[in-house]
């Protein structure tokens, strides 16, 4: 049985309230996608804000309803059978307010721990287990609203585990936290699935961080999804293109779009002006890129042949980068 199904998945929401008279517009945030998760995979859904991994990982929680297809979790299925589901998963959702900041770490576990009704005679043990899991058992007395960004996510997730879920739901767990906390998280989240055997969805922009963790990953965009391989698998779709990374002055989007070539920025650095350019050209293609970028008055620094990555999949795939 596949811990996660979802079948032409839908989901439409009215750009507009509908007063009387006013036609109605819709806006297609998910648009027909299918894909499925083996129990013990860490699969992610990776793409750029507004591709609708958000508005997917909340159908598949049963936080909100489709508006066509169907979705199951653990073979039960979320229009029906929502109570079952939450009962058997949890998620880690974006932002910070998922926990109670006027309470203690602690306080805050034994709280939900009442709610997901974990026995009294295991409680106090699975808090402990759960808070020195997350590095937090030394803070675990002081108020939430102390913490750091990063302590607060690495509760939140222990906060997550409360139930002991089959299926562990992640919506961009690592956004925003700096280096050191995003390592913490995504060692810890690798270990769930290694270790633990949980199976883990997780929601992602960050290629590095996709292909770092996943052993199978969607690129999703503008509600659809576009390719579906493990990392090397869909590395494979460039791998008979040169792929240059092109680091440039005096780069606007402008002087780059529209391209006859297959290349988009990945970075900027506004302290330096230094811009990161990624481009699948072949031998012949190269000289008349550097022509062409030359010609539009953008200076080149270097030039450098580099293995592809995820984000030259999505540049082949799309035609701009994750960042545009």
């Amino acid at each position: 049985m596949w811990a996660v199904e979802a079948e032409d998945l839908r989901k439409s929401y009215p750009k507009k309230i509908p007063f009387p008279l006013r036609k109605v517009e819709w806006i297609d945030a998910v648009r027909g996608i299918s894909f499925r998760v083996k129990r013990g995979e860490l699969f992610g859904l990776l793409g750029p804000n507004g591709a609708g991994k958000t508005t997917t990982i909340k159908i598949l929680t049963t936080l909100l309803e489709p508006s066509g297809g169907t979705a199951r979790i653990l073979g039960l299925d979320v229009r029906r059978e929502t109570r079952e589901i939450r009962r058997r998963i949890n998620l880690v959702a974006e932002g910070e307010r998922t926990l109670y900041w006027r309470l203690s770490a602690y306080e805050n576990l034994k709280y939900f721990a009442r709610i997901y009704y974990v026995p009294k005679n295991e409680e106090r043990e699975r808090i402990e287990r759960l808070l020195k899991l997350v590095g937090l058992w030394e803070r675990r007395n002081d108020l939430v609203m102390n913490f750091s960004r990063g302590m607060k996510q690495r509760l939140a997730i222990a906060k997550a585990l409360i139930n002991d879920p089959e299926v562990l739901f992640l919506d961009e767990p690592t956004l925003g936290l700096d280096v050191q906390s995003a390592i913490f998280v995504r060692e810890f989240i690798r270990r769930l699935v290694d270790e633990e055997g949980k199976t883990v969805l997780l929601t992602t922009h960050y290629m590095a961080e996709a292909e770092q963790l996943c052993d199978r990953i969607a690129i999703i965009d503008g509600g659809k999804i576009i390719a579906l391989d493990t990392p090397e698998g869909l590395k494979k779709l460039v791998r008979d293109e040169e792929t240059v990374e092109i680091h440039a002055k005096d780069v606007g989007p402008e002087k780059i779009a529209p391209s006859p070539f297959k290349m988009a920025v990945v970075e900027r650095n506004p302290e330096t002006g230094v811009v990161r350019l990624r481009a699948q050209v072949d031998e012949e293609e190269l000289p008349k890129l550097v022509e062409w970028l030359v010609r539009k008055g953008v200076k080149i620094l270097s030039v450098e042949r580099k293995e592809p990555t995820l984000e030259d999949v999505f540049i082949k795939l799309t035609g701009r980068g994750l960042r545009d």
